[in-house]
């Protein structure tokens, strides 16, 4: 007998088919109309086969936060892999060119020390590193701020062996800390102009920035129209969460991901507890240390608010319906990417069936 979603035990991830389509379809159709190349980022998922769905439907490649999940990725036969991060260390290097023998790889830089030992390890090697300036553009973490910083290091890379500089990256993850709409539009389009003025200005330098990398789920359809952007990376969009309805990015009814959880003791009638706590919906409240959400994940179909978890535990409050024990539950998790790290194994549905399990294969590749 097929197994049906009622038949999992729980806590369980669960991945609604025909939202995840739509997700995706929309994504690639923005991309499509402006003329970018969409780059999937894989922190979000962390499983081949999405990634592969996500190539098959138009993707150019991947986009990944550590060098444990590209390799996790090209293992698994994707071969243009970019990681959107900074690869320091002669441990982690080393592994990067064992990769790079087999598959198109780039990385970002933000420092000439970092420059210098990634061409000492990749000239010795002979082979050549495709390498990404990471420029911030309000988030205030990682990139250099400023068109002077960029032209300073770039004149201290340049020639460097081992190492071709082919454009400009960044990400405005400050667009989860915004107040509204109207704010994250100003955001993703700033993101965008600076980048593409940043490369027009670099271009009258001698400096060719064949890609001008951008991106967020929530600034996605404002930087896309920016003319001189080539490259969109975007990951939550694939399952999108609490945080990104609190945003308006999306409504709930485009959230592809759910745990799935059982209630286990309803001791008053004002509560109801689930076996869902912080190990399995994490204790996000909004990006960046804002709290924006109220509770910690959306339960389906209503009836309360998930107002506390510890480890094991859901308690859920404010009941305005009666809970069973025995009865399961679904929630919207308050961010995705992080359950998705949380779990070994998702389970793919459509309505009440299941149609298969996927190993969550890159959760945990923290280095």
């Amino acid at each position: 007998m097929p197994l049906r979603v009622v038949d999992i035990d729980t806590p369980a991830v669960l991945i609604e088919l025909p939202i995840l389509e739509k997700n995706l379809r929309e994504m690639q159709n923005l991309v499509d109309r402006h003329n970018l190349n969409l780059r999937v980022h894989i922190k979000t998922h962390k499983i081949p086969e999405l990634a592969k769905l996500q190539i098959k439907a138009g993707a150019v490649g991947i986009a990944v936060a550590k060098l444990g999940e590209a390799e996790i990725m090209a293992k698994a036969g994707i071969k243009d892999i970019q990681i959107a991060n900074l690869i320091v260390g002669q441990e982690k290097i080393k592994r990067l060119v064992r990769l790079a023998k087999k598959y198109r790889l780039s990385v970002a830089i933000d420092s000439i020390d970092n420059a210098g030992e990634l061409s000492a390890a990749f000239s010795k090697s002979g082979l050549p590193l495709d390498v990404l300036v990471k420029v911030n553009t309000g988030l205030n973490r990682c990139g250099l701020s400023s068109l002077s910083e960029i032209i300073r290091l770039l004149k201290r890379v340049d020639g460097l062996p081992g190492i071709n500089i082919v454009g400009l990256m960044t990400h405005a993850g400050h667009a989860y800390a915004a107040r509204d709409r109207e704010e994250i539009r100003a955001i993703g389009k700033a993101e965008g102009s600076t980048l593409v003025e940043y490369a027009r200005r670099l271009q009258t330098l001698g400096y060719e920035m064949k890609v001008v990398s951008v991106g967020s789920t929530p600034t996605a359809k404002q930087c896309a129209k920016v003319k001189g952007v080539t490259e969109l990376r975007v990951g939550n969009y694939i399952f999108n969460d609490m945080t990104q309805v609190a945003l308006g990015t999306v409504t709930a009814s485009r959230c592809a991901l759910t745990v799935l959880a059982t209630v286990i003791s309803t001791p008053t009638k004002d509560r109801a507890v689930i076996d869902a706590g912080s190990k399995a919906l994490a204790l996000d409240k909004g990006a960046h240390g804002r709290d924006i959400l109220k509770g910690y994940g959306k339960i389906v179909g209503g009836g309360g608010v998930l107002a506390r978890l510890s480890e094991e535990h859901g308690v859920i409050e404010n009941l305005t319906r009666r809970f069973k024990v025995g009865q399961k539950v679904r929630i919207i998790p308050n961010h995705a990417c992080t359950v998705m790290n949380l779990f070994d194994h998702a389970y793919l549905v459509k309505g009440p069936g299941v149609l298969r399990r996927y190993d969550i294969s890159a959760r945990g590749k923290m280095n």
